[in-house]
């Protein structure tokens, strides 16, 4: 007598799945590829922690909370004042959904052409569906398949081929509930042949949302093209995020990113990054700055597909409490890419004996003419510049602040965009200024 072991089903799949199949009708566009990608997702799930660019990052805890799909809520152009960035063209999402009469637009360039993707997508828009997936392979383990099956709403920008765009482009994406609402943005940024833009992403929360947000952003550099991408995430640290970057860079094409993340109980900032012809050129950065329990995970993974390529890494933590940070950098030099230079730094400081900083920087080089680094460090307050600091008068408070905001601000001060980086180091300072008061408080 034989018996035959029925494998177990794995519930979060099957909770997505019963997801899809109730939102199908309802969700905007492109059915085919949706359905594709539900059939991937339903094969390969979600990654565990035995899939190595998820090795620190555990799932778990995400997978096992409930959240509900909720509807926008009611909120104030007064709402968003504080997260809105001077002088740029402004556009907002509530709860995944654009809302256009929060947006501030009008003066856009006839060179930027934008359309939510919810509307693109009902449209019948061919040619987005075509794009779409091209650059964020959803085959991949990660959350691209199901954000290509699930995505809701996000934002289309196309900028014409020798476009210079001096007013910076904001997409604010706003949590409104303090129910736990699950939002699947996705975002395509198309920048034409010699054209240069400045793009801030910011998500936030109104109250002490639990929500989920899941966000896949794609992103074409063509020949010559210049853009400077930047995210600010600062949700409820009662929040989740999840965010995929995956860009195409084309021949002597430039991308400038920087990522701020200081909210969320766990967030994910991946950024793909294939410098697919020669000239190619990409610069990552980023500062992490958490506390509490929070988890924030920054992975890098830049692919040198062609000869005469440069990149360069740059990303740092400020660790306080129990807090946990990831950083994994991977570099690939493809046979025959030679004349590579690329370079990855991962700096960490801890505040507290119990915060915890993982880091693993990666190269795979397969050509013999190159120049590549990388290194990583990770230390504690020098007590030394602090003594001195409070020999001076300086409470050490203040002290304390002053040293980590000089450790924290020097990437901010090399961005040259001045609105873009005056609303960061605002940023950098509230943050500082939240340590401060729980101090005083203890």
């Amino acid at each position: 007598m034989s018996s035959t072991v029925q494998p177990l089903a794995d519930p979060v799949i099957a909770k997505y799945k019963a997801q899809y199949e109730s939102l199908r009708a309802q969700l905007p566009g492109a059915p085919e590829l949706r359905d594709q990608a539900i059939e991937v997702f339903a094969r390969e799930g979600l990654p565990t922690r035995r899939v190595e660019a998820w090795r620190y990052t555990d799932l778990r805890p995400l997978t096992r909370s409930e959240f509900s799909s909720g509807v926008s809520s009611k909120v104030t152009r007064s709402d968003l004042d504080p997260y809105k960035l001077p002088g740029a063209a402004v556009f907002v999402f509530i709860d995944g959904n654009f809302a256009p009469d929060l947006s501030a637009n009008d003066d856009l360039p006839d060179d930027v052409v934008f359309s939510s993707l919810a509307e693109a997508l009902k449209s019948e828009d061919k040619e987005l569906v075509d794009e779409l997936g091209t650059v964020a392979d959803f085959e991949t383990a990660g959350f691209a398949a199901l954000n290509t099956a699930l995505m809701q709403d996000g934002a289309v920008i196309r900028i014409a081929d020798n476009a210079s765009i001096e007013k910076p482009i904001q997409c604010l994406f706003v949590s409104a509930n303090d129910s736990p609402v699950e939002t699947h943005m996705r975002n395509l940024i198309v920048a034409g042949v010699n054209s240069s833009a400045n793009l801030l992403q910011t998500f936030v929360t109104l109250g002490k949302s639990s929500g989920f947000s899941e966000v896949v952003a794609e992103t074409i550099l063509k020949d010559g093209a210049n853009l400077r991408h930047v995210v600010h995430q600062d949700q409820s640290k009662t929040a989740w995020h999840i965010n995929l970057h995956a860009v195409q860079v084309g021949r002597a094409a430039n991308l400038n990113s920087f990522v701020l993340s200081s909210g969320a109980r766990l967030s994910r900032n991946e950024i793909r990054a294939s410098l697919e012809n020669e000239g190619a050129d990409c610069s990552l950065n980023g500062i992490a700055l958490v506390r509490g329990r929070q988890h924030c995970d920054n992975t890098t993974d830049v692919d040198h597909a062609a000869s005469h390529c440069h990149s360069n890494q740059m990303y740092k933590n400020v660790l306080d409490d129990r807090a946990r940070t990831v950083f994994q950098g991977r570099i690939h030099v493809a046979p025959d890419s030679q004349k590579t230079d690329a370079h990855q730094m991962n700096r960490n400081l801890l505040l507290s004996r119990n915060a915890q900083a993982d880091s693993k920087p990666e190269l795979i080089i397969h050509a013999d003419d190159v120049k590549c680094s990388h290194g990583a460090t990770v230390g504690d307050m020098d007590q030394d510049a602090l003594f001195y600091l409070q020999s001076r008068g300086i409470d050490v408070v203040t002290a304390r602040n002053m040293m980590v905001h000089a450790f924290a601000a020097e990437l901010v001060e090399s961005l040259p965009e001045d609105a873009i980086r005056a609303y960061l180091e605002r940023a950098i300072k509230t943050w500082l200024e939240g340590g401060a008061l729980v101090e005083e408080a203890a």
